[in-house]
């Protein structure tokens, strides 16, 4: 399957060459991702940007088929190491089960000075059976500990 542009008109457009998201299979790769509202602004508590961001991602994963619950990797960029805390207890609200796998990286800054956290997300697209049940793929092994003879 070739890879199809994700267009969101829920959300701020990009700012620069490149799209809002790319799927690509059965997989969905959101760009990075601030907490612009629709309008342009941005609210300046890490608090309300950390909400704006995932409620965008939230808005793009819908466009392309998918959801939060979906998501498998997110980075996250956050400009001041001390809003971890903050990055967290808001990050738990939208990711209450199943968490993705996840790397956080502080930056010196961001495209432009208001914004103080940004993520890039990958989700599947149709990853969940109907009716919210869970895959029936198996777990992978676990990895063997001892030497091989």
């Amino acid at each position: 399957m070739a890879k199809q542009l994700v267009k969101c008109g829920a959300v701020a457009q990009p700012i620069g060459p490149y799209s809002l998201a790319v799927r690509s299979g059965n997989l969905v790769f959101v760009s990075g991702t601030v907490g612009w509202r629709p309008d342009g602004s941005v609210p300046s508590d890490i608090r309300e940007q950390c909400r704006q961001m995932y409620e965008n991602v939230r808005q793009v994963l819908t466009s392309a088929g998918s959801s939060l619950e979906d998501v498998v990797s997110t980075t996250t960029y956050l400009v001041n190491a001390a809003d971890y805390r903050a990055l967290n207890e808001i990050r738990a609200q939208y990711f209450k089960n199943d968490p993705p796998a996840s790397a956080v990286v502080v930056v010196k800054e961001l495209v432009r000075p208001d914004l103080l956290v940004e993520v890039e997300a990958v989700a599947e697209i149709g990853a969940k059976p109907a009716g919210g049940a869970r895959s029936t793929r198996r777990p992978a092994r676990k990895a063997r500990t001892g030497r091989r003879r």
